[in-house]
């Protein structure tokens, strides 16, 4: 089986491999790159963090009926490749070259320098992911395109909240991932996911709000609205699934509240003790003055 066939679509930091397409991506941006460095991409992705021999490499890219100077479109297709993902063979973070024998893919076997584990709901950074939706209807995926832009804006003007932009979160289309996975590499411990279809004349969204830490459900609905009116005005939909979002986002957003009254009332208790002792002092101090 081709590697390509395996992986239909790879992200790894800020890249996104479609090898159905053939096309790299840097944070929604096309990269150019060659059709031998896309397939030796693809054949490191199939088993990252373990070494593809050369002779593995050679099988895959060129087989044994092609005659090529293998070691030179080798050395080529790995410099293209590196260059693609602004990668230093000195101090690899993607592709590591173990000498004389071959290439390991490593970033994805690497653990990650930072965990959402650590990070609590109230850091309030929260990801948008676009909903799920049939990726042959162009129209519905410009409808849905729409409908998260207005869900991130309204959000976005929600204090203690940190809402990651649209160019951010976009790339993540069309993807049948764990919201925990998609969480992790965000770095965004709370994620809004869903799914959107059309039934006859109405359209039918899912929407829930996933704590990626532990992949628990804290919020979902159902909406449903005739399709010819989200099509006239997409905005409407949007602003009801952020009305059904903000009561739960303000709970979590605001926990820290009753902390934050905690520590006032203790510092105006302290504050009152002082003033209790200044004003013992100064009675003491007045009282020896009309003794003496």
């Amino acid at each position: 089986m081709k590697p390509e066939a395996s992986l239909p679509r790879v992200r790894f930091g800020l890249f996104e491999a479609n090898f159905q397409t053939g096309e790299l991506r840097k944070e929604g941006v096309k990269i150019r790159l060659g059709r031998q460095p896309l397939k030796l991409l693809a054949l490191l992705l199939e088993r990252p963090g373990q070494l593809r021999t050369r002779d593995e490499i050679r099988q895959q890219l060129w087989g044994n009926n092609v005659f090529v100077n293998f070691d030179q479109s080798l050395n080529k297709a790995v410099h293209q490749l590196r260059d693609a993902l602004r990668d230093n063979a000195a101090d690899p973070r993607y592709i590591q070259t173990i000498p004389e024998r071959g290439y390991k893919f490593i970033y994805l076997s690497q653990p990650p320098t930072r965990s959402i584990r650590n990070q609590t709901l109230q850091s309030g950074r929260l990801a948008v992911l676009p909903f799920a939706i049939d990726p042959s209807n162009r129209e519905m995926e410009l409808l849905n395109k729409i409908l998260i832009k207005t869900l991130i804006d309204k959000l976005s003007l929600t204090p203690g909240l940190r809402v990651l932009a649209y160019s951010t979160v976009q790339s993540y289309r069309d993807q049948q991932v764990d919201p925990r996975t998609i969480g992790q590499a965000l770095l965004a411990p709370i994620v809004v996911i869903g799914d959107m279809t059309q039934s006859n004349t109405q359209l039918l969204l899912h929407a829930e709000l996933i704590d990626a830490r532990d992949g628990t459900q804290r919020w979902g609905a159902q909406f449903k609205q005739t399709y010819t009116d989200v099509q006239s005005d997409p905005g409407v939909l949007g602003e009801r699934v952020y009305d059904g979002l903000r009561p739960v986002l303000s709970q979590i957003t605001d926990r820290r509240a009753p902390e934050k009254a905690m520590r006032d009332r203790a510092q105006v208790i302290q504050i009152d003790r002082k003033s209790v002792r200044a004003d013992q002092h100064e009675g003491e101090a007045h009282s020896s003055a009309e003794e003496s």
